[in-house]
């Protein structure tokens, strides 16, 4: 390995300082100061005044009937692992479902979902050719029944229609 002779060492030490270091030459001049017009002050107008809410009536949820026997597909448990759309009374966010064990059957959770309902989902389960989503208590959530290859639709507990699909 070639070690710098202590001359050329002095000279990169001293051009290195020297990079470092501002010359009289190279200090930008200050600019003078530019006098400023006064600021006026003007009045606003008052905010405009929010119209009063209108209070609507809450939509009677109808309980869905889920299909009959006949029109239910089989269902395998392999079938349902992964990701899900799950939408319910006009709401739409994720569903995963996984075949780890679960206080009440099998692990799954949703995201993006606004609803207390289908937030709380936590766990599933297959029961013949029926699908239980379950939160932490295993309280049903949902039932659902597979209706064609990848869809299934059913009913919340509270009666309005869900359906899940890829």
């Amino acid at each position: 390995m070639n070690r710098p002779t202590p001359l050329a060492a002095a000279v990169l030490a001293l051009l290195a300082v020297g990079g470092c270091s501002r010359f009289g030459a190279n200090e930008p001049m200050p600019l003078p100061a530019v006098p400023a017009a006064p600021v006026a002050t003007v009045a606003l107008p008052p905010p405009p005044v929010a119209p009063p809410p209108v209070e609507e009536e809450p939509v009677p949820i109808t309980p869905v009937a889920l299909p009959t026997a006949e029109t239910q597909l089989p269902v395998q448990r392999n079938e349902l692992v992964g990701g899900w759309v799950i939408e319910s009374g006009g709401e739409r966010c994720q569903l995963f479902v996984n075949l780890t064990g679960w206080t009440g059957g099998y692990r799954a959770s949703t995201r993006g979902c606004t609803s207390e309902q289908l937030k709380g989902v936590s766990a599933w389960d297959l029961a013949g050719k029926e699908i239980t989503l379950k939160d932490s208590a295993t309280a049903p959530i949902a039932t659902l029944v597979s209706v064609e290859p990848g869809r299934f639709t059913g009913r919340l507990s509270t009666g309005a229609a869900v359906t899940v699909y890829r």
